[in-house]
């Protein structure tokens, strides 16, 4: 998100605004991703302390079917009322158009968000948490390549603008997963005989909601408070709540940098537990 800001900077301080009040809405599609990644981590990490490899392969099964499930049902949200749920930002016509433009773009690629979360979340169960370093290190160093190609029409790309920065994005996000897909296949403890599709286990859908839940809800309070402080910041014009969501997505370096520590922890906790 700061990379699209960075690059849509050059652009104006209205494209800015229009990147960050949609980074509001990624934010609560992550805060509602960490239900999966959590309850990955805390599920099949208690599973392989127990020594249970079918335990942990059937919560690693369920962990990514709610993923696709609750990403379908979100990102068909986000596009097909990205005009209403903008239009509560009160920005200026044009930047709102250009915001739904984003929105509905980046909406698409969701799917690829949440699975990749659950995916982090089995291997940080694991303690393999260099894989998703990587392979996610892999998709911010393209996605930073893709930006300005497609922001500003550099070689075969059209100029699209802040559409560009959203389809890099997405590009990006699609090319995680498929690397977490092949990675996947190479790693024998979890992945063996993941079956997306199989038939539901209550037991298992309640045990991951029951962790992965409340932490989903408490980082939503959050997001849902920067909304209320972006909406409040309109009144003061476009350059403002570029200003406020630039400095957020700075603000965002702190936490994300204790969050990496709360993994370790819930790694180490749940295979002792």
């Amino acid at each position: 998100s700061l990379t699209d800001m960075a690059w849509v900077g050059r652009i104006g301080s209205e494209a800015v605004a229009a990147v960050g009040a949609v980074g509001i809405l990624t934010w609560m599609s992550g805060s509602i991703a960490l239900l999966n990644k959590v309850g990955s981590e805390v599920s099949v990490g208690q599973s392989i302390g127990a020594r249970n490899e079918q335990d942990a392969r059937q919560f690693a099964s369920h962990n990514i079917s709610i993923a696709l499930l609750i990403s379908i049902c979100w990102a068909a949200l986000l596009f097909l009322f990205a005009n209403p749920i903008l239009r509560i930002f009160e920005l200026k016509e044009h930047i709102t158009e250009n915001a739904v433009t984003y929105l509905r773009i980046v909406s698409t690629g969701l799917p690829f968000v949440f699975l990749s979360a659950a995916f982090t979340g089995i291997y940080n169960a694991a303690g393999r948490s260099k894989t998703p370093f990587y392979i996610s290190g892999t998709g911010l160093i393209l996605n930073i390549i893709l930006d300005p190609l497609m922001i500003f029409g550099i070689g075969p790309f059209p100029q699209m603008g802040v559409a560009g920065a959203a389809t890099a994005t997405v590009l990006a996000q699609a090319i995680v997963t498929a690397m977490f897909l092949l990675a996947a296949r190479r790693e024998m403890t979890v992945f063996p005989q993941i079956h997306i599709f199989q038939a539901s286990q209550w037991r298992a859908w309640a045990e991951i909601l029951k962790i992965g839940l409340p932490v989903s809800i408490q980082s939503m309070f959050f997001s849902g408070l920067s909304m209320i402080l972006a909406r409040l910041v309109a009144g003061w014009g476009d350059a403002a709540i570029a200003a406020q969501k630039v400095g957020s997505q700075i603000e965002s370096i702190s936490y994300t940098t204790a969050e990496g520590f709360a993994t370790a922890v819930n790694a180490f906790i749940a295979q002792n537990f």
